[in-house]
């Protein structure tokens, strides 16, 4: 749930600086600009948090049927 929860504030982060790159407005311009910051930091603290540490993405090995052959 809390990695869902990153992928959303990332996703809201993006919009808001989408919308910051379309006002017209200086200062609403700037505030989604400051917003998307602050999205992207607490989506990046919920990732670090909840990472498993010293993990290997590759670690995870595949093994096929051609492979079990082989072994017997």
């Amino acid at each position: 749930m809390p990695i869902a929860l990153a992928e959303y504030l990332r996703h809201l982060a993006t919009r808001c600086s989408r919308m910051s790159r379309d006002c017209t407005d200086a200062v609403t311009s700037k505030e989604l600009e400051i917003i998307s910051i602050e999205l992207v930091e607490h989506a990046e603290a919920l990732e670090a948090e909840y990472a498993i540490p010293h993990a290997d993405p590759h670690a995870a090995e595949i093994t096929t049927r051609d492979d079990d052959d082989d072994k017997k």
